[in-house]
């Protein structure tokens, strides 16, 4: 049975090399399972760092250049597609290099899809290791998303899954957007619980704006739930209170179809052509 574990990179290839470290630690009992290690470098503006003879417990690293930078959603999708083309049956693992998804929760993750194999395991987040601030505004993101689209995601990239919910992944453009929301939208979910981890090294590079960008992106894949939404409350506010409050409410469906519109010429069949090149790794 083979494991494949994507992992989106920028720069960051410290905190890879001690990510792929604690992994090889977690999966090298899995004696029945071989495990790969799928890296999707984001054209990265450092040079490629990688000690891939470490790391006994997996089969083989590849790592996919891309063209341009176009970020970790993006990156992902590409992974994926990669991913679809190859015949053999496999299970997938999502997740940052940076330490935040713990490495600890893959066997969990990987054994709950093993026994569930038509469903996406999520980790959904306990706690999150940031800023009083960004928590503050991550709870307002994920009650906003609630209130709109009667979704509750609070679960990131860490998800762990049966190739065959590849196919539901990539039958639309919402990977492009934000790959929470693709799960939540084209698969049937199984949530496990796992606190947000403190980062490897440096400070989270999340900020306000990176944290809106990220809210949009995830809430315009359900933009018609939102639209349904909007009119309801539009049509309480217009009755019983001032018009006025009614703006807000337009100005958010107005950027929540921007950001819907901004990737609908992007097709998922020309992914491919951002690859630059690939890299093969042999480890044992």
């Amino acid at each position: 049975m083979k494991h494949i574990v994507v992992i989106p990179v920028f720069n960051d290839w410290k905190s890879l090399n001690k990510l792929l470290t604690k992994l090889n630690f977690f999966l090298k009992n899995k004696k029945k399972i071989t495990n790969e290690v799928l890296i999707v470098n984001d054209n990265s503006s450092e040079e490629i760092q990688l000690d891939y003879k470490r790391y006994e417990s997996f089969k083989n690293i590849k790592i996919l250049s891309l063209r341009k930078n176009v970020g970790s959603q993006i990156a992902i999708a590409i992974g994926l597609n990669y991913l679809n083309s190859l015949k053999n049956e496999f299970y997938v693992t999502v997740m940052d290099a940076d330490g935040e998804d713990s490495p600890a929760q893959v066997n969990i993750m990987l054994e709950c899809a093993i026994n569930n194999k038509n469903f996406v395991v999520t980790s959904n987040r306990k706690k999150r290791k940031e800023s009083l601030l960004i928590i503050l505004l991550y709870k307002l993101h994920l009650l906003l998303t609630f209130l709109f689209t009667a979704k509750w995601i609070s679960f990131g990239n860490f998800s762990t899954f049966h190739k065959k919910n590849l196919k539901k992944l990539l039958s639309n453009k919402c990977s492009l957007y934000a790959h929470s929301s693709s799960i939540l939208k084209n698969c049937n979910i199984k949530r496990l619980y796992a606190v947000r981890e403190k980062r490897f090294y440096d400070k989270s590079k999340l900020s306000i704006l990176g944290l809106i960008h990220h809210s949009l992106r995830v809430n315009s894949v359900f933009y018609k739930n939102i639209f349904f939404s909007s009119v309801v409350y539009t049509s309480i506010i217009y009755i019983f209170f001032e018009p006025i409050l009614l703006f807000p409410i337009l100005f958010y469906n107005l950027i929540i179809l921007y950001t819907k519109y901004k990737f609908w010429n992007f097709k998922m069949i020309f992914l491919k052509d951002f690859i630059d090149n690939t890299k093969l790794f042999r480890t044992n």
